[in-house]
């Protein structure tokens, strides 16, 4: 027998729960989420050492949510007392939300199919049938690196640098995952040559999603005045790794050739296009997903991509403080459709959080020093 909801959100991480919580705000109640794993599973998956690169504070009561925070009124900063934290204590994070706000869950629930019939969603899935009215598609691509080589081990498969033996590593790709890996594997006096075709080091841009963020640009200082060896190549486009004579043989575009006996880590990014969800849902090109501007799928209506994944008239929305603030857009939007009243006080107190990007247009960052 199948069980109807208003909403199913797919996916129990910061997006998925951050959702539910602004739905039922907005008076949409009958929302489920389905989960193929655990609470913030792709959270606990990061690297021991990896922090979150934006810091977090209880800064709350003056408009300013803490950065980290899925809802307006929580603060990872004041649960935990850590400016910057780990995976698994961000995944805490998320559990003590949801039970907080009370949020429908079911863990360890695979979403194997999605079918519309009449305007209807039919849900299956490893722990019985569901139907819903819309959908919200919040698995992320934690789970799906980009790995464009037979060899080299993607940044999202290290459980631990400090279980690197020292030695010379090379490590392929120039941003956020690429400087911490070299940053940690530099702890055990290891060298490190960094390849990359670009690099948000230095990048004139001033939006976090491509200039190197505040948190990386001051670890990686400190190494190296620590006296880490840490030797950054830019303009080198690998075009394949092989294996040879027990040494892994790097070949660029160039020309150039780099032999190293430690395999290559790569910190290549991810792909939400080899998510089957995606791929069945939403209409998609080389690593990108076409949306309208409310952030819904062109290939089926009432289905809505929410988190980090969402780029959207050139807005990239891959930090927690980016994608909080279409919550209360689409939840709106979704009262709307429902023909319930126009909570204006509660619009309003979104707004006042900087929780309401209603406006892509307006996301151009400036810095004029």
């Amino acid at each position: 027998m199948q069980q109807h909801r208003k909403v199913v959100i797919i996916g129990a991480g910061a997006a998925g729960i951050g959702m539910a919580i602004t739905l039922k705000d907005f008076g949409i109640d009958d929302c489920l989420i389905l989960e193929k794993e655990e609470i913030g599973s792709s959270f606990k998956q990061w690297p021991k050492s990896t922090r979150t690169i934006t810091p977090s504070f209880t800064s709350n009561g003056f408009g300013m949510p803490d950065m980290n925070a899925i809802s307006k009124e929580t603060s990872p900063a004041f649960t935990f007392n850590q400016e910057h934290v780990s995976g698994e204590t961000y995944a805490k994070y998320l559990e003590v939300v949801a039970y907080h706000y009370g949020i429908s869950i079911q863990t360890h629930t695979a979403v194997t199919q999605v079918s519309m019939e009449e305007g209807l969603y039919f849900i299956k899935t490893t722990q019985g049938d569901y139907t819903a009215d819309y959908i919200f598609v919040a698995t992320g691509d934690f789970q799906f690196p980009n790995k464009p080589f037979k060899y080299g081990i993607h940044y999202s498969e290290v459980t631990d640098f400090n279980e690197f033996d020292k030695g010379d590593y090379v490590v392929i790709g120039g941003n956020e995952s690429g400087f911490d890996a070299a940053i940690q594997l530099a702890k055990n006096q290891s060298t490190i040559s960094l390849y990359t075709r670009t690099t948000g080091l230095n990048d004139e841009d001033a939006d976090p999603s491509v200039r190197l963020s505040p948190y990386t640009h001051q670890r990686l200082s400190q190494a190296i005045q620590q006296g880490a060896l840490i030797e950054m190549n830019v303009h080198y486009s690998v075009s394949d790794i092989n294996f040879q004579d027990g040494r892994y043989i790097i070949y660029f575009e160039n020309g150039h050739e780099v032999q190293t006996v430690n395999e290559p880590i790569l910190a290549t990014g991810f792909d939400v296009t080899q998510n089957p969800i995606v791929q069945e849902l939403f209409e998609t090109t080389k690593q990108d997903v076409k949306l309208t501007l409310q952030d819904e799928s062109t290939r089926y209506p009432n289905i809505f991509l929410i988190g980090a994944t969402v780029e959207n008239n050139h807005a990239k929305l891959c930090y927690i403080y980016k994608f909080r603030a279409r919550f209360a857009v689409l939840a709106h939007e979704l009262a709307q459709r429902e023909g319930l009243p126009v909570n204006h006080q509660m619009i309003e107190s979104y707004q006042m959080n900087q929780m309401y990007l209603d406006d892509y247009t307006c996301c151009d960052v400036a810095c004029s020093c």
